[in-house]
């Protein structure tokens, strides 16, 4: 396995579990849970930090991620449980991407990203691919690099990923530097980019799929995937989704509370 952030608290002898995934670039340890009353349910809380995430090392390749966990469970002898998975964003399609590799008694899905390509282009399309871009720009507090070396190298991040041409072509050589902020960190922004976008990922029949409860949890608004096909892809699979009207972005900034009273209620 990489060297991974997986941290557990709750019940020293669970009979289920609660496993964490944040979004890309995002960091478990934002999950604020009342462990206690979980753990006084035999909850196991598991924080997962994938590799580039948190304190996690290596770069971040869903398929990878998957199998490391999975590992973790093993040597844990937690595989078998009872377990309840919350998913943000890219985290969310991670969890579907463990149909039947995880005894899951429930999925709770965060604004889940369906198809990582399509994402992309939508950012593109809308004028908002800045906001991806952000999360690849290496700052001087993370970095032991010269600020000359880290401006060049921002510089050439802009301009190769500037436009959506890269994810029809494919060109990404000249990215072959690491990344690193207070958000993500990785040896290769073009392993990175290759890991999730080229060719990409997409989870939409594993969603239509699913054999265990699943609930979609939406913001009112979403630069990072388009609403409407996640609600359309969701009916098709006889999903239930349901919006949060406290959250207003994709990150759902200030409502996790609100998102985990819902999730609560229903697990408890």
């Amino acid at each position: 396995m990489n060297q991974l952030e997986i941290l557990t608290s709750g019940s020293t002898d669970p009979k289920k579990l609660l496993l964490i995934w944040p979004s890309t670039g995002g960091n478990a340890r934002s999950f604020r849970l009342k462990e206690s009353e979980l753990a006084a349910k035999d909850y196991a809380i598991i924080r997962y930090n994938p590799p580039s995430h948190g304190n996690s090392g290596g770069t971040y390749n869903p398929q990878t991620a998957v199998k490391d966990i999975l590992e973790f469970l093993k040597l844990k002898n937690w595989i078998h449980l009872p377990t309840i998975g919350i998913g943000h964003s890219g985290g969310g399609a991670a969890l579907l991407m463990m149909e039947d590799r995880i005894n899951f008694s429930g999925r709770y899905l965060l604004s889940p990203i369906l198809d990582s390509r399509l994402s992309l282009f939508y950012l593109y399309e809308k004028g908002n691919i800045r906001q991806f871009l952000d999360l690849l720009m290496t700052d001087e507090k993370s970095s032991d690099l010269k600020k000359e070396t880290i401006l060049l190298q921002n510089e050439l991040t802009l301009r190769t990923l500037g436009s959506s041409d890269w994810l029809e072509s494919g060109e990404v050589d000249g990215l072959d530097f690491p990344v690193l902020n207070s958000k993500i960190r990785f040896s290769r922004l073009s392993l990175f980019l290759r890991n999730l976008f080229l060719p990409g990922f997409a989870v939409n029949d594993s969603l239509s799929e699913a054999k265990k409860p699943v609930k979609i949890f939406l913001p009112t608004s979403d630069d990072w995937f388009p609403i409407f096909k996640t609600v359309e892809t969701a009916k098709l699979a006889g999903i239930s989704t349901e919006t949060i009207p406290s959250a207003k972005d994709h990150f759902f900034t200030g409502s996790w509370i609100s998102v985990w009273t819902r999730i609560k209620s229903e697990i408890l």
